[in-house]
């Protein structure tokens, strides 16, 4: 077991660390049972790329253990405000605090390293200067992580920023289609026949999983168009409303479509595709992120049927696990009773900035208070 005291903690902070870093990295992604999408070399470095602004100053800390990598912590420091007014230098986890999000954030480490080299971080965060506050969020509750940074955080002085939590909703998928079928109410089943009825009867229908860059890149396009066109008719801006977002995406997909560590899956009526879902396949787990459906065919459920195929050719190939990600949608619980909590955690430097923050802490209290 490593200790901290035994760990020497460097940091690299040029666009051209990732490159330093990316052999050494994609080795730990492999020997770190936590790894997620989020945590891999190929996501922050793309998100660096696609969302870093002249603002943003990246701090890629190294943990060594004997001359050898053991942790690697992805963070940045970028610019807010505070009652949008007082400016803060804000230290974080990249992929964070933009218009796209992804759970589970952590550092990736070896797995006997792991608590130490948090540790380790943390303390060399704490004599890092530039920043006025720390912000970690979207962080597995039940992690090691959240636990080193709550105790970190609980010692430092200045003002702790209130908790966030996100409950994400998740299931066991059994070794077959038919158990799958057979753990459903008799009401979901017949919602499954129905809904294949309707589409049988609205037109020609084809359900599939796009196996070719050809087809990605039209599903991609789909995903887009779909998802805005959607949000839309519900008055709701949705996502893919930026050109960033929009960008990082389009190159997520190909890059974990080219691993084979992600699913666009496609449902067509008459040739015309009319719904799209993003899905990272990841560890035996199906990752839903996001989707895009047709207003027009609203009535033919077309998120429901491409869910239940999702679900179905999955439990086909081995997969074990479903996890509908962060978003409170009643939908979700058609899908998964099981859940996880993330939650967001942080401080503010003792001086003006944590005596404000204090100030803000307490009347969130006394709102949540009066408001019970």
């Amino acid at each position: 077991m490593t200790h901290a005291e035994n760990l020497s903690i460097s940091c690299l902070q040029t666009a051209d660390a990732f490159d330093q870093l990316k052999d050494v990295w994609e080795t730990l992604e492999r020997k770190d049972p936590f790894c997620m999408p989020v945590n891999t070399w190929q996501w922050s470095q793309l998100w660096w790329k696609h969302y870093a602004t002249e603002q943003d100053s990246l701090v890629l800390l190294i943990a060594r253990s004997a001359g050898r990598v053991v942790a690697i912590a992805p963070l940045y420091i970028t610019s807010g405000r505070m009652c949008r007014v007082v400016p803060v230098r804000v230290i974080r986890f990249l992929c964070t605090g933009c218009d796209t999000t992804m759970d589970y954030i952590n550092i990736v480490a070896l797995p006997d390293a792991r608590e130490a080299a948090e540790t380790a971080f943390l303390a060399y965060l704490n004599q890092l200067k530039g920043w006025q506050k720390l912000y970690f969020s979207d962080m597995r509750e039940d992690s090691s992580l959240v636990r080193t940074v709550r105790d970190s955080v609980g010692q430092q002085r200045g003002a702790l920023v209130p908790e966030i939590q996100n409950t994400l909703m998740r299931a066991t998928l059994p070794a077959s289609w038919d158990d799958y079928r057979a753990s459903l109410s008799r009401k979901r089943r017949k919602q499954i026949n129905h809904r294949q009825n309707r589409l049988d009867t609205a037109g020609v229908s084809e359900l599939a999983i796009c196996a070719s860059r050809e087809e990605l890149e039209e599903a991609t396009n789909a995903l887009a168009d779909l998802h805005r066109l959607r949000w839309q008719s519900k008055g709701e801006p949705g996502a893919f409303q930026t050109e960033c977002y929009e960008q990082f995406h389009r190159a997520v997909i190909k890059e974990f479509f080219a691993r084979d560590a992600l699913w666009l899956t496609t449902l067509k009526l008459d040739g015309q595709i009319i719904g799209v879902q993003y899905i990272f396949v990841w560890r035996g787990e199906l990752q839903f992120f996001q989707s895009g459906y047709s207003p027009d065919h609203e009535s033919l459920s077309p998120g429901h049927v491409l869910f239940t195929y999702a679900i179905r050719r999955g439990i086909e190939q081995g997969l074990t696990e479903l996890d509908m990600l962060k978003g409170s949608y009643h939908y979700k619980t058609a899908y998964a009773k099981d859940y996880v909590t993330t939650c967001d955690v942080g401080f503010i430097r003792s001086g003006f900035r944590s005596m404000l923050g204090h100030m803000l802490g307490v009347a969130t209290k006394a709102r949540q208070t009066f408001a019970h």
